[in-house]
């Protein structure tokens, strides 16, 4: 296990390349439309356009633009490199405020209603059914199918994320399940005829493949279907639940209807009504899996529910339409709310406001 030296050593490593490579796209967008402008071939197309005499006119015009161009480059590339070589004392002062971070944190509920804290438990967890090891604590819950017949009964054990946590789980049949921030899953210890799991919150799953035994995930009266594949449900209470197809396919049904999801589509569902489906791009609803929230034209308050879900925080609007603001950009999560309150603020043009206990988002 690291020393805690070391696991702050490797964080600050991480926020420092992190922060680099926001710098990095900023000053790129900069240079971008900079070397779009071409100065030579605006001044021929005015020329073929204009008289001499209105050249001429143009001509103190054009030293103005050009000069007032000179000047705003100039105080660009000033503002840049001032934000780029102050950025520590920037961040010091915004991470006073927004100190809060996500770990790997989780409960797991034993069929007998006992309760283990995985962030400090380590080892191994006997039960009648097989295995369960902990590889380390806040790290994995990795279960080893030991039985050598099917159990007449099944023993359930249920995986439970707070808010600010997130959990990696491996299932008997090797399964994966990445649980994210305020959700739960409840699933046999060992598998049977078939593998059904019941999801409430997110989820991203690795399904591994059986073509005997389908996979089925329970979602309030949806289930979702698979052999083997790579996917994302998302269903928390008070949205619509959202399945997304990365890789191979997946069967959706509810007592009306049911569809069936290629990769790179989603499935959108509420109560047991229709169901729709959109192409979307998989890797923008699966990125949370793998350490970042990656955003494309998304609205702040989707944004807003997702943050305050993982830094276990209570964002709020001063203004309901600045929910519909739109961002795109990459934020990491295993930074502080700092660092991502300091991507949305400079490019959406909004402020983070923190009052006690909660945080306010206005103009």
């Amino acid at each position: 296990m690291k020393k805690p030296h070391e696991q702050f050593d490797n964080l600050s490593e991480h926020k420092k390349a992190a922060k680099t490579w926001f710098e990095h796209h900023r000053i790129r967008r900069c240079l971008d439309f900079i070397e779009q402008y071409d100065a030579a071939q605006a001044w021929k197309r005015l020329q073929r356009k204009k008289s001499r005499r209105q050249i001429r006119r143009v001509t103190y015009t054009s030293v103005a633009v050009a000069a007032s161009f000179l000047l705003i480059f100039t105080l660009a590339y000033t503002s840049l490199s001032y934000n780029f070589l102050n950025k520590e004392t920037v961040l010091s002062a915004t991470t006073d405020s927004f100190p809060e971070m996500g770990s790997r944190k989780a409960t797991l509920i034993l069929d007998d209603g006992k309760e283990i804290d995985l962030g400090t438990k380590e080892g191994n967890i006997e039960s009648t059914e097989g295995t369960i090891a902990v590889s380390k604590p806040n790290e994995a819950l990795v279960y080893q199918d030991t039985k050598k017949e099917t159990p007449k009964t099944l023993k359930y054990n249920t995986l439970t994320v707070p808010r600010g946590g997130e959990y990696l789980l491996v299932l008997a049949d090797g399964t994966k399940v990445w649980l994210n921030s305020e959700s739960s899953l409840r699933y046999p210890v060992s598998f049977a005829d078939k593998r059904e799991v019941t999801l409430t919150g997110e989820a991203y799953f690795e399904v591994a493949k059986d073509s005997k035994h389908p996979f089925i995930v329970s979602i309030s009266d949806n289930k979702v279907e698979v052999l083997g594949t790579k996917f994302n449900v998302s269903a928390y209470p008070e949205n619509k639940i959202y399945t997304t197809l990365a890789e191979g396919k997946v069967k959706i049904y509810n007592q009306e209807t049911s569809v069936t999801l290629l990769p790179n589509q989603q499935a959108a569902m509420h109560g047991t009504g229709d169901i729709k489906v959109e192409n979307v791009d998989a890797s923008l609803f699966t990125s949370w899996s793998q350490g970042m929230y990656e955003f494309r034209k998304t609205e702040l308050g989707d944004i807003a529910a997702q943050l305050s879900r993982w830094y276990n925080v209570d964002i709020r609007f001063n203004d309901e339409k600045l929910k519909h603001k739109r961002f795109a950009g990459v934020i990491f999560r295993n930074n502080e709310l700092s660092f991502a309150i300091e991507v949305i603020e400079k490019v959406s043009n909004v402020k983070f406001i923190r009052e006690n206990n909660q945080i306010y988002i206005t103009e």
